[in-house]
């Protein structure tokens, strides 16, 4: 709501700010063309690239280290790091092979909510 306050309709709560931001109308996942004719999501485009050792590894390291069970955010990390060709959450931990190319806590050895601080 800071950064698009003009653009949403329905401020009632996050997901009718989503649905009603006229910034995101029209967006998008790009899509190739399987050797089979199928279409199936780039798994290559930013949506994927950016936005998950980005925004959800971050999200999830914080978590990981204030304690906080995150199983949906879990299967989408293990469902898209998969689709990439990545390894971030390994055995219930950010801890994969490719933390350090992300933005995670872990990244950069912070492991207690006082070394975040």
């Amino acid at each position: 709501m800071r950064c698009y306050p003009e653009d949403i309709s329905d401020k009632t709560n996050l997901y009718t700010a989503i649905q009603t931001n006229a910034a995101y109308q029209g967006l998008k996942h790009p899509v190739k063309k399987s050797d089979d004719g199928k279409y199936l999501p780039d798994f290559t485009y930013r949506y994927m690239t950016e936005d998950i050792p980005y925004g959800l590894v971050v999200i999830r390291g914080i978590a990981e280290i204030v304690g906080v069970e995150t199983p949906n955010i879990d299967k989408v990390l293990l469902w898209s790091q998969d689709k990439m060709g990545k390894e971030y959450l390994v055995n219930s931990k950010i801890q994969g092979k490719d933390v350090e190319k992300s933005r995670a806590p872990q990244r950069y050895k912070f492991t207690t909510v006082e070394s975040i601080l």
